[in-house]
């Protein structure tokens, strides 16, 4: 009687035990399931740098079931550089649509066009190309009445591909100068691009993606402020970072001399040597740099020359979020303002 009482005992335990491991088996795999079935409902947004992430944020909003997601940045150097992560093409397997700045600042869109050849992708560059007639970056020589030319605004692309680098004229060698963000008038179209190739790529959300496109756009006119730089209209400036050529043109200044410096730059002492008498014989007053790569030369320009250099930010390293670009862009104006007599 007592031994049958033990083997009643032990088929329970047995009983409870298959039961509880049945029990979670099928609970996991409905989880995983509705896990998985919510994964199919996000709408996976990609985007490549800070400036068109910033873009994206706005552009998209609080909107259910869709997300953005920056792709890893470089801590220092140029993005043109950047070689992509094994995490960075794991995202993009799974993203829906990838935005670029374009214009060459992505020097892995090959690669990723090859690997995700049905992936979306986005290129503001192209757009405001399409729109308005951008300055060229010459090689070895600049012209310093390129300015920004604003097209028709009712002009609508054909589509959001890729477009080419370079091109040859007159015997030079041009490429683009794609550091567009740094012109709030170039960002807002690139707002636009985004909202129309989202509106494209994702139907559903459409009117949401217009509206807050209309609104953030109404945002940079209203809040980006230049306010008491009037005197820079006209005046002769020069740049240590070709993205700045962008912000002179913001303030209408005229870009006399370029020096495009970064981490892999060899500066000849003859080059430098020009670039101080174009200053000097141009009266330039204001040297737009960025810090990290224009500190020595920065040095320099102000021992030998009587113009002023301001360190701005390019908005390209470190995290941002969706307000950080008005914040950023009214941060460099006032440091521009501070040295403007």
């Amino acid at each position: 009687m007592k031994k049958n009482k033990y083997i009643f005992v032990l088929l329970l335990l047995i009983s409870i035990s298959v039961v509880c491991t049945c029990g979670t088996f099928f609970y996991v795999k409905f989880n995983n399931a509705n896990v998985a079935a919510n994964a199919d409902d996000e709408f996976v947004i990609m985007t490549s740098c800070n400036p068109v992430y910033i873009a994206t944020l706005n552009v998209v909003g609080d909107t259910d079931g869709v997300t953005v997601s920056n792709l890893s940045q470089p801590t220092t150097g140029c993005l043109h550089d950047y070689t992509l992560t094994t995490e960075d093409m794991k995202n993009l397997s799974n993203a829906d649509v990838l935005v670029v700045n374009g214009g060459g600042m992505e020097g892995y869109l090959d690669d990723v066009v090859e690997a995700y050849p049905e992936l979306t992708i986005i290129d503001t560059f192209e757009y405001v190309e399409d729109r308005v007639e951008l300055p060229e970056e010459e090689e070895h020589e600049h012209d310093a009445d390129e300015h920004s030319q604003e097209k028709s605004l009712s002009q609508t692309p054909n589509d959001f591909h890729r477009t080419v680098e370079a091109d040859e004229h007159e015997g030079h060698h041009h490429e683009e100068n794609s550091h567009i963000w740094m012109d709030s008038k170039l960002f807002a179209y690139q707002v636009q691009a985004i909202s129309e190739g989202l509106s494209q790529a994702d139907g559903t959300h459409a009117d949401i993606y217009k509206e807050n496109s209309a609104e953030y756009v109404g945002v940079l006119s209203k809040y980006v402020d230049k306010s008491g730089l009037e005197s820079l209209e006209g005046a002769n400036v020069a740049v240590l970072h070709a993205a700045f050529v962008y912000t002179a043109g913001s303030l209408d200044s005229n870009v006399v001399a370029v020096m495009d410096l970064d981490e892999e730059r060899q500066v000849s002492a003859g080059e430098v040597s020009d670039f101080i008498e174009t200053i000097k014989a141009n009266d330039v007053k204001l040297v737009l740099a960025e810090y990290d790569y224009g500190n020595s030369m920065g040095k320099l320009i102000t021992e030998q020359t009587d113009a002023k250099v301001v360190y701005l930010e390019t908005l390209v390293h470190g995290a941002y979020g969706a307000d950080d670009y008005v914040t950023t862009m009214n941060e460099n104006y006032a440091r521009i303002s501070n040295v403007v007599e």
